[in-house]
């Protein structure tokens, strides 16, 4: 198969891998016409959760996050099947993953270890951070290094003018954007950063400022929630352009879909969706969304209607407590 046809068969038939740190598999499946059909399943012999997918060099990354704690380096064949090529040791226990965007390694954030680790082609720095972290990115290829500190409710910002500067090298500041903060994961599109918050009803909007190599807040919004019980939220996606977002809710097994009004300052629901039970995971890809059911061992897609609404076309079962989904898309 050319790599013009596997590009068109991947439009027709988008693919998505999911995470499953229960049976310690990665499995990949495909959507023919919205139906899920599993393809493969590779035994990572561990826990595996989190993935990151790099579209450009085709591979993926998975950490496992049981010991022996390693990395997991996967090829995408041209038939579009996975083939691990490398298992290498790391010294923590990763809850994210995710290219740092001078494309010379990954970075990883810790909760249990609470620090942070870039993981270069011949070595690994770490640096602690304050309290557990759910999320860590870079920005202004590698400039400036963002992390999430979730019990401190507070994000480390490491700022560089070299982005090869070691971790250790950066003086690190704290922006606290709001007194009900606990942020969790980070969604990027652009210079645009969106920030999670796991147990209180607010989302955060920031932008990159990379003439001055800050993380700048825009605003605030608080989330529609009521009840005695804290909310209990999972991922964070949105769309390329950062004019949608997707958040999931684990306590009330909800999606949540929002436009973005930067103009305004503000957000404005625009779908609630009702998913597996603790969905931790989502995956966005054009027409689809994907949410993962951790306790329900199953998945359910979604696809956006020429009406806007999104309609769900299929639930299917998967392997244990599917922790990490990612569609395989930008090849």
């Amino acid at each position: 198969m050319t790599e013009a046809s596997l590009a068109m068969n991947v439009d027709a038939a988008p693919e998505f891998v999911v995470a499953c740190a229960g049976d310690g598999l990665v499995q990949r499946w495909s959507l023919d016409s919205g139906v899920p059909r599993l393809r493969q399943q590779l035994d990572c012999a561990g826990a595996v959760a989190p993935l990151a997918w790099h579209a450009e060099g085709a591979t993926l990354y998975a950490a496992l996050r049981g010991e022996p704690y390693a990395l997991l380096r996967i090829e995408r064949g041209a038939d579009g099947a996975l083939c691990v090529l490398d298992r290498r040791p790391l010294p923590a226990d990763l809850a994210w993953i995710a290219l740092d965007t001078t494309r010379t390694g990954l970075l990883g954030a810790s909760y249990a270890m609470e620090q942070i680790n870039w993981i270069r082609e011949r070595e690994v720095q770490v640096l602690p951070t304050h309290g557990p972290s759910h999320a860590c990115v870079a920005l202004g290829d590698g400039r400036l290094i963002v992390a999430t500190e979730t019990l401190a409710g507070t994000l480390l910002c490491l700022p560089a003018d070299v982005a090869s500067a070691p971790l250790t090298a950066r003086r690190g500041s704290r922006l606290r954007l709001h007194a009900a903060a606990s942020p969790r994961h980070l969604a990027i599109a652009g210079d645009l950063v969106f920030v999670n918050n796991e147990s209180h009803a607010w989302l955060d909007v920031c932008r990159y400022d990379a003439g001055a190599n800050v993380l700048q807040p825009l605003f605030s919004a608080e989330l529609n929630w009521s009840g005695s019980d804290a909310p209990w939220y999972g991922d964070i996606r949105c769309s390329d352009d950062g004019a949608q977002l997707w958040l999931s809710e684990r306590r009330r097994n909800r999606v949540h879909g929002f436009d973005v009004d930067l103009e305004r300052g503000r957000l404005l629901q625009t779908a609630t969706l009702e998913v597996p039970a603790v969905p931790r995971a989502l995956a966005h890809c054009g027409e689809w969304l994907v949410s993962c059911g951790e306790r329900a061992d199953s998945f359910i897609v979604h696809r956006r209607q020429p009406t806007g609404d999104w309609r769900e076309v299929a639930r299917a079962a998967c392997a244990a407590r599917p922790m990490w989904v990612e569609f395989l898309s930008g090849v």
